[in-house]
């Protein structure tokens, strides 16, 4: 291991150790949020529920999206594929 590479991993660990200090002289700021640790009934909480439900809806809407485009593309290239062949229409296989 060359010099340069024990002075930058002595600076990486000495960094460590200084913000483990500093979170250690200021403890209430690691101390958990009321959503985190209060009232499951709590508004906050209710509210974070409610964002995790939204996000989870408009992933499954893109995800839906997208295998719908592939599903198209598909099949219009088999539409494709059957006219030049001749073959007037084509069955989709399912």
């Amino acid at each position: 291991m060359s010099p340069s590479m024990r002075v930058e991993k002595s600076r990486g660990a000495k960094a460590r150790v200084g913000t483990a200090m500093l979170a250690g002289l200021a403890p209430w700021s690691g101390m958990a949020c009321a959503v985190c640790y209060g009232d499951p009934g709590a508004p906050a909480s209710r509210g974070l529920a409610w964002a995790v439900v939204a996000l989870v809806g408009v992933v499954a809407l893109v995800l839906t999206g997208v295998v719908a485009f592939f599903v198209h593309a598909v099949r219009q290239e088999q539409r494709k594929a059957g006219a030049v062949t001749g073959r007037g229409n084509v069955e989709v296989q399912r």
